[in-house]
């Protein structure tokens, strides 16, 4: 199940998607936005992580920001993305 949450934080919008997936693994939290990282083990399937990495692209061009935990109980993750309501200049 996969649920995508949007609401509105001060001066911000705040979108939430979450899964009921597997938790993230410890190794690569701090690189989960970098380009190339996955955590596929099935050599059998091509995967190229750069989903996670383009997300971080977008929000950081619209002054915005992103993170990614695991669910309370690792019962899954969250990503959330912070942006802006209206951008200066």
């Amino acid at each position: 199940l996969i649920v995508v949450n949007l609401r509105i934080v001060d001066n911000d919008f705040e979108i939430k998607v979450s899964n009921d997936g597997p938790a993230l693994p410890s190794e690569i939290a701090d690189s989960l936005f970098d380009p190339m990282v996955s955590s596929a083990r099935d050599a059998r399937k091509t995967h190229l992580g750069l989903g996670l990495y383009i997300v971080r692209l977008v929000a950081e061009f619209h002054k915005g920001a992103v993170s990614a935990r695991n669910r309370p109980g690792g019962s899954g993750v969250e990503v959330l993305v912070s942006l802006p309501k209206a951008l200066s200049g």
